[in-house]
């Protein structure tokens, strides 16, 4: 008898066998791979405490150092400290506006200080105001160290996975494994209650010290902001949002908060804040996780100037680029005949992994934005010339709208230019030929900040 059935079977017995130690092999390296995550966030968390808590410490010692010179070194380094927090929480695979807000607080803190660095690098004394504030960022530094202290220690005696957390994420199944810890969850609810700093570069840290100029227009409802806000993130794309959440925000500008995710999605979040008197985008910011980049920096000013014509907002320059965390972060202000005016600023922030807009910021043209009635200058631009340091090679000169420390604002001409290797600007009054600020340009790994 033929036992036609013997070679079948056996095949189907090497199959079924391979078919198993391929499943042995599968949960072998989802093992590995867990564990490998386990161990890379769990580092990567590690040394965000770690600058956090440095932050913590550094900002007590600025509140009682009494030199300007103690003071700047002190908060240049709390700059640094910052940064490196934000790298580590880069690195982690959360998502939300709990993270958002962590990330935040230490972009806000460490662009404060150092603004405060560059302030007493000119020999200026320390105002109440600011030991108010730096007593304050203490306390919310403070307050972040503890809990994210908590998150490390449950991860650290296996009561949370951070493997599990990323393989949550991914398969979007919120409801079993959460993607943000509940520290974090209780880190954004406690942060709410602690101010808000803002600082985008040389010539902002006037922004919320007055009454908004730009802010025109009718007072609109929930619905309308809510149009307002998708309308905004759905130009230039074929993405369709649907609003989640409304929220009301208070302060110096009254606004909607627009929660916002894909038509047939749950993530990402992308949050609007829209002003309740004309409908302004203040801010607009997408939560979603940005990958390496895959483009350079500098290619963000043209896909943020596209990006700002297609909201149809015009006479808008980009001026310089600093790469944050994988996207590109491009400073434009505002032209008013040839003439930049440096109050009205925006920033939008670039994906350079695939180019999409996640960010923009337009807190400070909403404040400050005005058709201002430009005189022309007492003394001509050789004359102005005449007050610079001969020894500056020049590189570029224009005409450019300026605030003093009492929030006046001045025309001046701006002069670019190198000396020994160095990069400076040089600020000239247009009208009495003084010389108003001079600001020296440092090339960081995220791009050139002036001190």
């Amino acid at each position: 008898m033929k036992r036609w059935w013997i070679i079948p079977a056996l095949v189907g017995v090497l199959a079924i066998a391979g078919l198993a130690y391929w499943g042995y092999g599968l949960s072998r390296d989802k093992q590995q791979y867990v564990t490998y995550l386990n161990n890379r966030n769990q580092g990567a968390f590690y040394n965000l405490i770690g600058h956090v808590e440095n932050v913590e410490a550094m900002i007590s010692k600025g509140v009682v150092a009494n030199s300007p010179g103690q003071r700047m070194m002190i908060f240049a380094d709390i700059w640094q400290q910052a940064y490196a927090a934000q790298q580590n929480l880069s690195q982690i695979p959360m998502t939300g506006p709990s993270v958002t807000r962590t990330s935040s607080f230490l972009t806000q803190t460490g662009d404060y200080a150092w603004s405060l660095a560059k302030k007493y690098s000119r020999g200026l004394t320390v105002k109440p105001e600011e030991l108010k504030k730096l007593n304050e960022l203490h306390t919310q530094a403070g307050y972040l160290a503890v809990e994210l202290q908590k998150i490390e220690r449950s991860a650290a005696d296996g009561r949370l996975s951070w493997g599990e957390i990323k393989g949550a994420a991914d398969r979007d199944l919120s409801k079993k494994v959460p993607p943000v810890p509940m520290g974090l969850q209780k880190i954004d609810k406690n942060m709410e209650a602690f101010p808000t700093l803002i600082y985008d570069g040389p010539f902002s840290d006037h922004i919320t010290r007055q009454s908004p100029k730009g802010l025109t227009g009718n007072q609109i409802n929930k619905d309308r902001a809510a149009d307002i806000a998708r309308s905004f993130v759905e130009a230039g794309t074929t993405n369709k949002y649907k609003t989640t959440k409304t929220e009301n925000v208070n302060g110096t500008i009254p606004a909607f908060r627009i929660h916002l995710v894909p038509q047939n999605a749950k993530t990402p979040v992308v949050i609007v804040d829209v002003t309740k008197k004309g409908g302004h985008v203040l801010s607009m910011l997408n939560t979603r996780a940005v990958a390496k980049p895959k483009m350079p920096a500098g290619k963000a000013a043209s896909i943020g100037s596209r990006f700002l014509a297609g909201q149809k907002i015009n006479n808008m320059e980009p001026t310089y680029v600093i790469e944050q965390r994988n996207t590109g972060v491009v400073i434009f202000e505002y032209i008013q005949d040839g003439v930049i005016i440096y109050p009205d600023l925006m920033k939008v922030k670039i994906a350079l992994d695939n180019g999409e807009v996640v960010g923009f910021e337009g807190t400070g043209f909403v404040m400050n934005h005005q058709t201002r009635k430009l005189s022309k200058p007492k003394i001509s631009e050789q004359q102005a010339l005449k007050a610079v340091n001969p020894q500056l090679k020049i590189k570029s000169k224009k005409l450019a709208v300026i605030p003093l420390e009492n929030l006046q604002e001045i025309l001046v001409y701006e002069v670019k230019g190198d000396l020994n290797g160095d990069n400076f600007i040089v600020y000239i009054n247009a009208n009495t030929g003084k010389e108003e600020k001079i600001l020296k340009v440092v090339n960081t790994n995220g791009g050139p900040v002036t001190m």
